[in-house]
């Protein structure tokens, strides 16, 4: 489990996210590593010179949009893939507890009842 969390954030941090989960908070997911979500302008059309000041502005919004939204599915990609090799793991260890109990209860019994393992 340790070997595929470690994978996970090297992979998440070679995306270009930090080496940190987001928060899952009532619900809903955020990142951590992104930072703040841009906050679109808006478009003032009082005069020409209003405008084009405000359309560089949109223009900066939706680099910046951009580079966030990538960053916020790189680190869910990253996370979901964390949580699901976590799962996995989960399963296996207690898939191998089972099958220790099992073989453990068979070959006490077995000795009990006289018969070699």
């Amino acid at each position: 489990m340790i070997g595929r969390t470690i994978a996970a954030m090297m992979i998440f941090a070679l995306a270009g996210g930090a080496a940190e989960a987001g928060t899952l908070r009532n619900g809903t997911w955020t990142p951590t590593g992104c930072g703040t979500e841009p906050t679109p302008p808006a478009i003032n059309g009082s005069g020409r010179a209003a405008y084009e000041a405000s359309v560089k502005e949109a223009n900066a919004y939706q680099q910046a949009a951009k580079q966030y939204e990538d960053c916020y599915f790189n680190e869910a990609q990253a996370d979901n893939h964390a949580i699901g090799g976590a799962l996995s793991d989960h399963q296996h260890e207690v898939q191998a507890r089972f099958d220790k109990l099992s073989a453990d209860s068979k070959a006490a019994a077995n000795r009990l009842n006289g018969k070699k393992d």
